[in-house]
């Protein structure tokens, strides 16, 4: 149980320090590999998003527009999968992108299903981004060794598919 400090000045740290006091080891959020994926996330996403800002869109937009491009004529339940994403949460980013002219729905033949496509300015807009996101990708790789790099995308595929 956490008490309360007498102590006006430092009450956060009497708290916290207190509180980690009673806490087993395996209790250490700082080892919480949610809040550790989350931060990562964030930090890696700010980085592609200074990147794709020029361009008028998120890096999660640029990811989907290659998702797009690579596979043409998936279905929308399809393309949600291999984005990893709820088809409304897809659907919500393929309308940005429809109302900034980068994509275009198209029925499928048969049945009532729907897909997405690029536009010609979407390709473009993959097209020009692209050098910029491999460049962002050597920086990385750079940065954290190209072992480390590896194995951190090896286990991040990994994480993504428990």
């Amino acid at each position: 149980m956490v008490s309360k400090p007498d102590c006006a000045r430092g009450v956060d740290i009497c708290v916290i320090t207190r509180f980690n006091a009673g806490m087993a080891a395996e209790d250490d959020f700082s080892l919480c590999m949610m809040n550790n994926a989350r931060k990562a996330a964030r930090a890696v996403s700010r980085r592609y998003d200074r990147l794709a800002k020029p361009f008028g869109i998120k890096a999660a937009q640029f990811a989907i527009l290659g998702l797009i491009k690579r596979h043409s004529g998936e279905t929308m339940t399809q393309l949600a999968i291999l984005a990893g994403m709820d088809r409304t949460t897809l659907l919500r980013n393929l309308t940005l992108l429809e109302k900034k002219g980068l994509v275009a729905p198209k029925r499928f033949e048969k049945g009532a299903g729907r897909t997405y496509e690029l536009t010609a300015m979407g390709d473009l807009v993959i097209q020009e981004m692209t050098p910029h996101w491999r460049q962002a990708q050597q920086d990385l790789e750079a940065e954290m060794g190209p072992e480390n790099f590896a194995h951190t995308l090896a286990v991040l595929k990994r994480l993504s598919s428990v």
